[in-house]
């Protein structure tokens, strides 16, 4: 599944003006469906030392809304968010897949399913919501992703599987 998420990264790009060399280099633009945001940070951060150390975790901190990064930020600080014992798991995971989405008007969650370098399986959930002002007016931003307890159903944190 990861291969085919990477593909559809690529074809986005080809399709744009941006290009496959410029992948890297995304940002949000209104035409990402909040599925594809997703997509995209997990993926920087399977790859986060590629091309340098902890790159795919900046690249992942671009998606992040402005109210998100008002709590998270700066990006050093968010570098240490993500290196803690509750997001690291993301960090060049083995594989991941999209297990549920929900969208509803502004407001979307998606859960992932993510097999960590060590093996674990774990799920998390992203709530995003379409920026209604700003320079990303219309873009699909993460305001905050929860990881889901063993047991617990992403169905009661509104994403339906």
């Amino acid at each position: 599944m990861p291969y085919l998420q990477i593909l559809l990264l690529i074809l986005l790009a080809c399709s744009s003006d941006t290009g496959v060399a410029q992948l890297s280099d995304l940002v949000p633009r209104p035409e990402l469906s909040p599925e594809q945001v997703v997509l995209y940070q997990v993926d920087s951060l399977r790859q986060n030392d590629i091309p340098k150390a902890d790159a795919g975790i900046e690249r992942a901190f671009r998606f992040a809304s402005p109210s998100n990064k008002e709590v998270t930020g700066p990006l050093e600080k968010f570098v240490q968010i993500l290196k803690g014992p509750v997001y690291s798991p993301m960090l060049n995971d083995i594989s991941s897949s999209i297990v549920g989405s929900e969208v509803k008007g502004d407001q979307a969650r998606v859960a992932v399913r993510i097999v960590s370098a060590d093996g674990r399986q774990l799920t998390y959930v992203f709530v995003l919501s379409r920026q209604g002002e700003g320079d990303f007016t219309n873009c699909w931003m993460t305001d905050g992703v929860a990881p889901l307890k063993q047991g617990e159903d992403a169905s009661a944190e509104g994403v339906t599987i």
